[in-house]
């Protein structure tokens, strides 16, 4: 059993524990926007800092000197849009409590969610594919090991590697254009400037309660 902690506050994890609703996905943009400073993140595009004496740049065959550059160069690469479940492998944690500002943790079964999940999608959103993985932490200054746009939402600046994520992504068919309403109306996978969250539920409560393992309070840390 694989088990990861979701740590928040009581009035939004609240509804999981009662088995009401699902944990929220949310679409990377919105990470950037997040009100908790100490979590804010651009997650639609991963910055490196290049040194500038460390390349060597040609125009028709003349080099031109590093020091002519005012700074070193900075490569931004976007990341593929999906929606993601951030979750720590710190359960317990009296210092995440503080960072995430949150009152409870909840310990998942991430089996299990992933069960729940290729269940829910492979008759909800055909085509979608979910993927989880621990999160890599890199130095801005060092070149990415990778620049595959899937690859690149599983990375994050050293900055955060206290949060010893683990994340749960989300990734829909490009090929359509979004979500079909019960009205028909489609909404899009992706509003600029706008947060979209996906959450589901089930009439029998056991069915997304069967996921969580345990919860912790900070008074119990």
């Amino acid at each position: 059993m694989t088990r990861k902690f979701l740590y928040g506050k009581k009035r939004f994890l609240g509804p999981i524990i009662d088995g009401v609703s699902s944990p929220r996905f949310s679409d990377i943009s919105h990470y950037s926007r997040l009100e908790n400073e100490k979590m804010r993140d651009d997650e639609m595009r991963k910055s490196f800092v290049i040194d500038k004496h460390s390349i060597t740049i040609k125009i028709n065959d003349h080099v031109i000197s590093p020091e002519s550059l005012s700074e070193d160069p900075v490569f931004s690469i976007p990341a593929q849009h999906c929606y993601c479940l951030c979750l720590t492998s710190k359960g317990n944690d009296p210092e995440l409590f503080k960072t995430f500002e949150a009152d409870i943790c909840l310990e998942i079964d991430i089996e299990v969610l992933m069960e729940i999940l290729e269940f829910v999608f492979s008759h909800k959103l055909k085509g979608a594919i979910i993927e989880a993985r621990e999160i890599t932490y890199y130095d801005p200054k060092s070149p990415p090991k990778s620049i595959n746009p899937k690859d690149l939402v599983f990375l994050k600046p050293i900055s955060f590697s206290h949060e010893s994520e683990f994340r749960v992504a989300i990734f829909y068919p490009t090929n359509k254009k979004g979500f079909k309403s019960d009205s028909g109306i489609i909404v899009p996978f992706i509003i600029p400037d706008d947060s979209l969250h996906i959450t589901f539920s089930h009439p029998d409560k056991a069915f997304i309660q069967q996921c969580i393992v345990g919860t912790y309070e900070p008074s119990n840390a």
